[in-house]
């Protein structure tokens, strides 16, 4: 008798212990499960303070209505609408004739040529920051904004009177980058892509297609500038390079975020 209440005391034991495991795991299961959707959340909610803390911070406040929305979220400012008409105006005065600059694929000197006529999509991949064939349109007006916001909601824009990739010279492309906040519910989204532009570093690598023909390029400087710096769009010496260019702040454009790489 002594023995059977034994027994059955020590199977109460095991099913109580039991039942307090089980408990255990669907408690972790749970803790799991609500801190997997409730740190994201915290994480957007910190990150749009943060911004909305630099906002007022600023020097020089953005009009808000500069504010682009992309399905209804606040993705960036767009200050661009007179900087880029001052930019277009600054590449007319550019003079390309009788410059000549180093193709590293015929180790010979070429002049630059300048052709705005092109049309083609090209599509630039930086492995480094995990950019992948993101679509660049060739020549896009850009003192027009509906013009250049229309192709850059699709990717990047290449600056109507700068050399195309593999033309020698400096072609120059631009685009959007977005606020912290909605960049990181949306970090493969063209229109905002180059929010990755602040993570590159001096010895990444670019490419470009063109027609099937891939341009590598090395990173060799990375630099923020004012909006009045209009030198950006120069060619530097002898060199064929690409120089890449978004907002900055992120998102905010008080200032312009400039990368510079060499072909190769």
């Amino acid at each position: 008798m002594d023995e059977d209440l034994k027994i059955k005391k020590i199977s109460e034991k095991r099913v109580s212990q039991m039942t307090k495991n089980i408990s255990w795991i669907f408690g972790i299961i749970g803790l799991v499960v609500l801190l997997s959707q409730a740190i994201p959340l915290l994480n957007s909610y910190v990150l749009g303070k943060i911004q909305m803390e630099k906002e007022e911070l600023m020097k020089d406040p953005i009009p808000q209505s500069y504010k682009e929305y992309i399905e209804d979220e606040f993705a960036y400012y767009d200050p661009g609408k007179s900087y880029f008409e001052n930019l277009s105006k600054s590449a007319e005065n550019l003079q390309y004739q009788g410059l000549f600059t180093y193709d590293p694929t015929t180790k010979t000197s070429k002049e630059i040529l300048v052709n705005k006529d092109y049309n083609k999509n090209m599509s630039i991949s930086i492995p480094g920051i995990e950019i992948e064939n993101i679509r660049i349109t060739s020549n896009v007006e850009s003192s027009n904004e509906a013009v250049y916001d229309k192709y850059l909601k699709f990717g990047l824009a290449h600056f109507k009177g700068t050399p195309l990739p593999g033309d020698g010279g400096n072609s120059f492309i631009y685009g959007h980058s977005a606020v912290q906040s909605f960049f990181s519910k949306h970090s493969n989204l063209p229109e905002t892509i180059f929010t990755r532009l602040e993570d590159i570093d001096i010895g990444d690598m670019v490419e470009i297609t063109k027609e099937e023909e891939v341009y590598k390029y090395i990173v060799r400087n990375k630099k923020i500038v004012s909006p009045e710096d209009f030198s950006i769009l120069k060619t530097q010496g002898d060199k064929e390079t690409v120089t890449l260019m978004t907002c900055w702040p992120l998102g905010a454009g008080i200032k312009r975020l400039v990368v510079v790489a060499e072909r190769i």
